[in-house]
């Protein structure tokens, strides 16, 4: 029978779109779980290199390592110090493991036998010569009447480069003839009062009175000389003295001045003229003074140099102060010009530090042929501190440890021994290394011998283990 739309039965009830998704959700987690752990095994496959190890043994091998770590390196003391010694000198140090020495940063290197070159660079500047330099003035005010120099000119020894009129310089003149004039008027009465005294003419303290006037008055004649001298017009009083009145003031208008300067400027009229001379052979390298200017001492008017000669000026780091010294070979080189270079020795060191650059200051003394050379041109001076090549025992400087005055390197003794030496040091330079490079090194004179081998980088840490267990067994 037939069952009509209208019957009463239940109808199949179809599934809601909510329970559809999240059964589709489902079906996807198994799959997305397997991505997950596939993504993990390639990354740890990644960090690892794919090598698989025993988990134990990385363990055992962590926890040994920090047991090596934590373990004290065991030191030994060297033999006793004779009094003022070096104390660390023989003392031993044994670390745990030779993966100790390397995790502590330690670099080994050999003693090597090389040939040293020593020198020492420092900026430097060069001079005139300060012994053949004379910075010139007028000895008192005035008014320059005359310059005969340019500046480039030769000059030589004596010549005269102005004339200043001063009235201090007439007077000076004026006074010495009133002072002849007198003393030959006190020498006559003092030789008339002795011959009157002897004839009971006149009394015998007249005399020595005369005869005390006639003193007073060289003395007058001496003083009226020195002050000329003192001006730098030399004159011979008694000479002065032999000529008449005329003779004398010529002769004294004209002192100073040699005849082939006075017929080059003429009859001098003037007794107040003074001239500024050179002391020396050399070349004017600076003037600063013209005809009609008004001077006084304290103005430099000339510069004279004897530019056959030269100062080379340094500034010697304060590390190398002490591996400087008298005597030894000095090369300047100008900036800018690298091809030349001037050739001379050390003449002089500073006996003090300058307390500004921190430097040594020290010069040397070299010939400037043709006066090619000129002063405050600036370069490098490089000082060699040993001329010969002979083969010495070198280290690196880091190798190098200080305790005290004495200074120490850790030669290796085997895998985890190593010993402290004390070394007598010597000069420092460099040695071309495999590649061509220039390498500092520091020689030793005893205390380490070719071949050995010697702690470089990170000696300090066991100059440190060392202090430290000294210090420790002292509490």
């Amino acid at each position: 029978m037939a069952t009509s739309p209208d019957s009463d039965a239940p109808a199949t009830t179809a599934p809601t779109p909510v329970h559809g998704g999240r059964r589709r959700f489902l079906s996807f987690v198994p799959t997305a779980l397997v991505f997950l752990l596939l993504g993990a095994v390639a990354v740890w496959g990644f960090r690892t290199e794919w090598k698989f190890g025993n988990p134990f043994r990385t363990r055992a091998s962590a926890k040994a390592q920090e047991d090596d770590v934590q373990r004290e390196p065991e030191v030994t003391p060297g033999p006793p110090a004779p009094p003022g010694g070096c104390a660390l000198n023989g003392t031993r140090i044994r670390l745990a493991s030779a993966g100790v020495a390397e995790r502590m940063g330690l670099r080994i290197e050999l003693a090597e036998s090389r040939s040293l070159a020593a020198a020492v660079t420092a900026p430097a500047e060069l001079r005139y010569d300060e012994t053949r330099l004379a910075r010139l003035s007028s000895r008192v005010p005035g008014t320059v009447v005359r310059v005969g120099k340019q500046v480039g000119e030769e000059v030589r020894k004596g010549e005269v480069l102005a004339l200043i009129d001063a009235v201090a310089v007439g007077k000076a003149k004026a006074d010495l003839l009133e002072a002849l004039a007198q003393l030959d008027l006190a020498e006559k009465q003092a030789a008339s009062s002795e011959e009157a005294a002897k004839k009971g003419a006149v009394s015998g303290i007249q005399a020595e009175r005369d005869a005390a006037a006639a003193r007073q008055a060289k003395t007058r004649v001496l003083a009226a000389q020195q002050a000329l001298g003192n001006l730098g017009l030399a004159v011979d009083a008694e000479e002065l003295r032999k000529l008449t009145l005329a003779r004398q003031s010529e002769r004294l208008r004209q002192i100073g001045l040699t005849p082939d300067y006075v017929r080059a400027i003429g009859p001098v009229t003037s007794g107040n003229l003074i001239p500024v001379v050179a002391p020396l052979d050399g070349r004017l390298v600076e003037r600063d003074v013209v005809a009609g200017e008004v001077i006084d001492p304290a103005k430099v008017l000339f510069l004279v140099a004897d530019v056959s000669r030269i100062w080379v000026m340094a500034d010697v780091r304060n590390e190398d102060a002490d591996r400087v010294a008298v005597g030894q070979r000095l090369t300047f080189t100008a900036d800018g010009h690298p091809g030349e270079s001037l050739v001379g020795a050390v003449a002089w060191t500073s006996t003090a530090i300058d307390p500004r650059t921190r430097t040594l200051r020290i010069r040397a003394e070299v010939a400037n042929p043709a006066a090619h050379w000129r002063a405050r041109t600036f370069g490098t001076a490089r000082v060699t501190l040993r001329a010969d090549e002979r083969p010495t025992t070198v280290v690196s400087p880091d190798s190098v440890q200080r305790e005290g005055d004495c200074r120490y390197v850790f030669v290796r003794l085997d895998e985890t021994t190593f010993e402290a030496r004390a070394v007598r040091l010597g000069v420092r330079g460099e040695v071309a290394g495999p590649d061509g490079r220039k390498k500092p090194r520091v020689e030793v004179l005893d205390g380490v011998r070719p071949g050995e081998r010697v702690v470089t980088t990170g000696s300090f840490v066991l100059k440190a283990e060392l202090l430290k267990d000294r210090f420790g067994g002292a509490d």
